[in-house]
C-alpha cells in the first residue's frame, strides 16, 4: 500500500524477481494439459457404459439413458448418480445391468437403421401386410385410411408416446395404394403359380361358367398340377364373359389365359365340366374344343353337380319333406318381420343359433347346411308357429316327419363333407389363392 502512495503502481520491476522464484510457478505461467478418463468394464455394474469418442468417452447410464461429462468417468461420481437417481438399482446384480445393455444395443440397431433411411422401407412393407390383411378380411379398401389407420396410431400413441408415432405416419393406406398393393400381391402369387404349372409334368383343369347378382356371366378355372411328389389344387382365374356365354366364348377365354401364360396345352390331361349343353356339345362344346388342342385330355363331369341332380330325383316321400322344410324355412326368412320375430324367440329360449338359412340352387351344398340348422331350431320352430297359420305347423308335431328331416339333414351333411374334400384329405396341400377372387364366386366347386 506505501508503495502504490508513493508511484500509484503494485507492478514489481524485474529486477525485483529472484533468482529462486522459477518462472513456472509465475501465476502467468502455462496451464497444465487435461488428460481425459477411459472407461473400465468394471463400470457396468454401476449401470454405466460409454458413448461418443474412443479418444474422449462420456458415461451412459443404462437406465435413464443420460449421458455425463468425461469428467464423470469416476467411481465415487457414477456411484452417486446411480444411488441418488436411481437408487431401487443399487443392490441390482451385474447380470440385471448387462441385461440393460444388451436391450440398449438392441434398440440402437433399430435406431441407427432407420437413420440410415430404412423408415420407408418399413413403412411399404407393413403397408403391403396390413393390405393383405384387409383383403383376406374382406374389409372395403377404405377401412385402412379411415379406421385401421387411425386406430393404429391411437395404440401407439398411448402406449409408447408421441415419438414413436412419427414412423408410423409414413405408412399409406389410402384406398387406392390398397387396391394396388392388392392386384400386386394376387399378380406375385398368379406368377408364382403359373411356374408350378409349368415345372408340372401334368395338369387338369376345372372349369364353371356362372352369372353372378349384377347379371355378370363370369368363368372360374380351378386347376390341379404336380409339385414336390404331391398333388397340389389353386383357383387359376375369373374372367369374365363380354356377352354370350357359348362355348367359343368360354373356349376363346380360356385359350388366351393359356397361351398368354405360356402354358403347354400338351400337358392338360383333364377337364372337368358340369353337365351345361356349351360345356358338353360334342361338336362344338368346350370339352370338344380343348381335346382338339390337348389330345391327352379326359372330360369328367363334376361329381357335385351329379349329386345336385341325383338329389331332385329322390324318393317321394323323402322329396316331400325336403319340399316342406324350404318351404318352412322361406315362410320365416322371407318376411322381415316374421325373421325379426324368430330371432328374439331364439334369443329368449337361449338358442345356439338365431336364424335359419336360406336355400339356392345355386349353392350346392347349402341344402344340407339349411336342413341340419332347421333340426337344430325344430322347438324353436314349433313354438313359432303356434300362433301362426302356416299351413305346415304341424309337420314340427310330427315324429316321422322329424325323422326324415334328421336322415336328410345327416345324409346332406355327410355328402357336402366328401364334396369339398380336396387334396389336402387326400394327401396333399390345398391351398387358396387369390382369395379375394376367391370369395366372390357363385358357386362351391373343388376341382376332380
Amino acid at each position: 500500500m506505501d508503495r502504490w502512495l508513493a508511484t500509484g503502481q503494485l507492478k514489481r520491476s524485474e529486477s525485483s524477481i529472484t533468482d529462486t522464484e522459477s518462472t513456472s510457478d509465475h501465476p502467468v505461467a502455462k496451464q497444465k494439459r487435461k488428460v481425459p478418463r477411459k472407461y473400465s468394464d468394471e463400470y457396468l455394474g454401476l449401470g454405466f457404459h460409454w458413448t461418443g469418442s474412443e479418444a474422449e468417452p462420456l458415461p451412459l447410464c443404462l437406465v435413464c439413458l443420460e449421458t455425463l461429462s468425461n469428467e464423470a468417468l469416476k467411481p465415487c461420481k457414477l456411484r452417486r448418480h446411480l444411488e441418488t437417481k436411481h437408487g431401487e438399482y443399487v443392490t441390482k446384480p451385474l447380470q440385471f445391468f448387462e441385461n440393460k445393455l444388451k436391450e440398449y444395443q438392441s434398440k440402437k440397431k433399430v435406431m441407427e437403421g432407420r437413420a440410415m433411411g430404412n423408415d420407408n422401407a418399413i413403412a411399404v412393407e407393413t403397408s403391403y401386410l396390413l393390405s393383405e390383411l384387409i383383403a383376406k378380411t374382406g374389409k372395403p379398401h377404405t377401412d385402412g385410411e379411415t379406421f385401421l389407420l387411425p386406430g393404429t396410431k391411437i395404440i401407439v400413441e398411448k402406449m409408447l408416446g408421441e415419438k414413436a408415432l412419427q414412423p408410423i405416419k409414413l405408412i399409406s393406406l389410402s384406398d387406392n395404394t390398397v387396391k394396388r398393393r392388392i392386384d400386386d400381391m394376387a399378380d406375385n402369387v398368379l406368377d408364382q403359380l403359373i411356374q408350378d404349372v409349368k415345372a408340372s409334368r401334368f395338369y387338369a383343369i376345372q372349369l364353371d361358367e356362372s352369372t353372378d347378382i349384377a347379371n355378370v356371366a363370369n368363368l372360374l378355372a380351378y386347376i390341379r398340377y404336380e409339385k414336390n411328389a404331391e398333388i397340389k389344387e389353386d383357383f387359376l382365374f375369373c374372367r369374365p364373359l363380354p356377352t354370350h356365354s357359348t362355348a367359343e366364348a368360354i373356349f376363346d377365354v380360356l385359350n388366351t389365359f393359356i397361351l398368354s401364360n405360356g402354358i403347354e396345352w400338351s400337358k392338360c390331361v383333364g377337364l372337368s365340366t358340369d353337365g351345361a349343353r356349351a360345356m358338353l356339345g360334342q361338336h362344338s362344346g368346350v370339352v370338344s374344343r380343348v381335346k382338339a388342342v390337348a389330345p391327352l385330355a379326359n372330360s369328367v363331369h363334376c361329381s357335385i353337380h351329379r349329386e345336385a341332380l341325383a338329389a331332385k330325383k329322390m324318393p317321394v316321400e323323402l322329396k316331400t319333406v325336403l319340399d316342406q322344410a324350404v318351404k318352412a324355412v322361406n315362410f320365416i326368412k322371407s318376411r322381415p318381420l316374421q325373421s325379426r320375430l324368430f330371432g328374439v324367440l331364439c334369443g329368449e329360449m337361449g338358442s345356439d343359433h338365431k336364424q335359419l338359412l336360406l336355400h339356392t340352387e345355386v349353392r350346392w351344398l347349402s341344402r344340407g347346411k339349411v336342413l341340419t340348422r332347421l333340426f337344430e331350431l325344430r322347438d324353436e320352430v314349433r313354438l313359432f308357429f303356434l300362433n301362426s297359420k302356416f299351413e305346415l305347423a304341424h309337420c314340427f308335431n310330427n315324429f316321422e316327419w322329424l325323422a326324415k328331416l334328421a336322415y336328410l339333414a345327416d345324409i346332406f351333411s355327410h355328402l357336402n363333407s366328401l364334396r369339398v374334400q380336396g387334396p389336402a384329405q387326400s394327401g396333399g396341400n390345398h391351398k387358396k389363392t387369390r382369395a379375394v377372387e376367391e370369395a366372390s364366386r357363385p358357386g362351391e366347386l373343388r376341382l376332380l
